[in-house]
């Protein structure tokens, strides 16, 4: 044995039996073909076939007879290495890794390891070959993955919650069930995934619905305050109905003699005229605008010119055009707003071409243009949003929002979630329904069959306190301010502070729906 072993510590076997009599965990293997010449059918026929005048082995001479398996003649039993404290027996036909402390001592002291997974979406069984075939690392990375490893290891959203992370310490079941030892929680969890880990091609997602138990250690205390009335500011983007644009018709002169037009063109509904897209650049087709007011003045000096166009701007504002030479527009009726102001598309040019240029069109244009304004908005071109409001201008949106008071005192919670919710004690009972004994059929889990006919009917539901000081409250009022008619007759159906018999009646006969939940029940 020991010049079989030589040099090697650890080997593979498959589980053939794992039904320990003993409860050790114990399991019965079948060796790899890996122990050199060493193989199950010799190490079987090592073994005596009479003991103390009794056969040992089958008729087939393939194994050991039944009363002589588990016991100290059998070789093919392993004792695992974890202790007996911790519960993970492999399954039949698994893999399992086991180890020889002394090789010199035959089939004596003999332990096994349970055998890794190509994946924990196979954890409820994998075959040995499977496993065996992905031990190695060069082979694992063909698994699925279950984590981007591109992406700092996030998980998909319909995953992520499913398996244990790193950090964290944990029990995890063959199915859907867990226990999560984090930092300051205990998770113990069942029904955490909508289908269990038995196959590599299955998606797994998160189920919400789980059955959980959750203990937690917060650092803070958090305490609601109910609700706080709180302002929030939102881009308010609208169309542009309005746009005014100014125009010098000889920005060539070097005479201080300018020609100044003003148009108004009123604009269609269109996405590239808003407030937040029309910009000083924005071509506007002639078709999506159409001429409201043209205003043109002669013999303008550059300072005349600004005083033109800002006033002009400003009685657009005050919603009467009243320009020298010109007949009264009043506006104050019409939907002009927002409006935008901006030199027109002929001067705009000589303004993009940059002071690069050294043009006297571009010298005389941006003199002008840089002490044209509104308020805040300046260098030739604008927003009015509003009349009397510069700019674009938020919306204002009231809202109630959750207010919280926060402290450094420290708690605990306790949270039991899951679609049924069940307390039972052993010395309560319901004089009006029948005893629920939990026999040893209960020890070791209480099936659903168990719970739909012997827990659910005998059982009541849980009273929510709210709810039920809310109805007391309604019995009280109308107690305490009905009237009477008369003396000896019954009282008035509505109280005098308006507590009404029907709306008694009406609470007490949705008590099943609102005064208790009946998914909460107690014995």
């Amino acid at each position: 044995m020991a010049n079989q072993l030589k040099n090697k510590y650890i080997f593979t076997a498959t589980v053939v039996d794992n039904k320990d009599p003993l409860m050790l965990n114990r399991v019965r293997v079948s060796f790899d073909s890996q122990l050199s010449n060493i193989n199950n059918q010799s190490i079987l026929d090592a073994i005596n076939n009479v003991i103390d005048g009794r056969k040992t082995k089958t008729e087939d001479n393939k194994d050991l007879l039944p009363e002589f398996k588990w016991t100290k003649i059998d070789s093919f039993c392993f004792l695992p290495l974890l202790p007996v404290f911790i519960k993970t027996t492999p399954k039949i036909g698994e893999s399992v890794n086991i180890l020889w402390p002394n090789p010199d001592i035959k089939f004596n002291e003999q332990y096994y390891i349970q055998g890794v997974f190509s994946s924990v979406l196979t954890i409820f069984n994998e075959n040995s070959a499977s496993q065996r075939m992905f031990a190695t690392k060069d082979r694992i990375i063909d698994a699925k993955l279950l984590k981007n490893p591109s992406t700092d290891a996030y998980y998909k959203e319909t995953t992520k919650g499913v398996f244990i992370e790193p950090e964290d310490i944990g029990l995890v079941g063959r199915g859907t069930c867990d226990i999560v030892l984090k930092n300051n929680d205990v998770l113990i969890r069942a029904g955490k995934s909508d289908k269990s880990p038995d196959s590599s091609a299955k998606e797994i997602k998160v189920k919400t619905s789980r059955s959980f138990l959750q203990l937690s250690d917060f650092s803070n205390r958090i305490d609601d305050n109910g609700y706080v009335e709180a302002k929030r500011l939102e881009e308010n983007v609208q169309y542009v109905p309005s746009l005014v644009e100014w125009q010098i018709l000889n920005p060539e002169n070097q005479f201080n003699n300018f020609t100044l037009i003003i148009y108004l063109y009123s604009l269609i509904q269109k996405k590239e005229y808003t407030t937040k897209t029309l910009q000083i650049d924005t071509n506007v087709n002639q078709s999506d605008k159409s001429l409201t007011l043209k205003q043109q003045f002669s013999g303008l000096k550059s300072s005349e010119v600004v005083d033109t166009v800002n006033k002009f701007i400003g009685q657009f504002n005050d919603g009467q055009i009243n320009m020298p030479l010109h007949p009264i527009v009043n506006l104050s009726s019409t939907n002009r707003f927002p409006v935008i102001f901006r030199p027109d598309s002929f001067t705009y040019k000589w303004i993009s071409k940059g002071s690069s240029s050294g043009t006297v069109e571009y010298t005389n244009i941006i003199d002008i243009k840089n002490k044209i304004f509104f308020k805040s908005q300046k260098n030739g071109f604008g927003l009015i949003f509003s009349q009397n409001k510069a700019g674009q201008q938020p919306n204002v949106r009231k809202e109630k929002l959750k207010d919280f008071k926060f402290s450094t005192v420290p708690t605990t919670y306790t949270i039991i979630g899951a679609d049924k919710f069940v307390l039972l004690s052993h010395e309560s009972q319901i004089p009006s329904k029948s005893p629920i004994t939990l026999d040893a059929s209960t020890v070791y889990g209480i099936s659903q069959t168990f719970l739909a006919d012997k827990v659910m009917p005998n059982t009541d539901p849980m009273v929510r306190g709210d709810e039920l000081m809310k109805f007391l409250n309604l019995v009280v009022r109308f107690l305490v301010s009905h009237v009477h008619p008369v003396d000896g007759t019954p009282p008035d159906s509505v109280s005098l502070d308006g507590a009404s018999a029907q709306d008694i009646l009406n609470k007490s006969q949705s008590y099943q729906n609102v005064i208790t939940n009946e998914n909460l029940r107690i014995n």
